[in-house]
């Protein structure tokens, strides 16, 4: 897309990501994005267990009700972090804490 060039064609999808970039909210996008996509990714049992789910310099956060899904899921951090970021096509979140 070429803004300057009045025959490329855009979309509103265009012009958004546009002025999200100008005004630097690209990683508060991108995180709020991962917290979705954690919703998605954890599946029905892990949601119930689940809290709250929030972000902070790259870092997720993820507040569990169960002391028995909190050590599972710490001891597979690094694979969650890697589904998390494969799926947003990109590297946002840094770590996952569980607690």
């Amino acid at each position: 897309m070429d803004l300057n060039n009045p025959s490329d064609p855009f979309t509103l999808s265009d012009l958004i990501d546009l002025a999200i970039d100008d005004l630097g909210l690209r990683a508060g996008v991108d995180e709020a994005e991962a917290v979705e996509v954690w919703q998605d990714l954890a599946g029905p049992i892990i949601a119930n267990v689940t809290e709250q789910v929030w972000t902070r310099r790259g870092k997720l956060y993820v507040e569990l009700n169960s002391g028995t899904w909190r050590q599972e899921l710490h001891m597979d951090r690094v694979k969650w972090r890697k589904r998390l970021n494969e799926t947003l096509g990109k590297r946002v979140i840094h770590e996952i804490i569980f607690h």
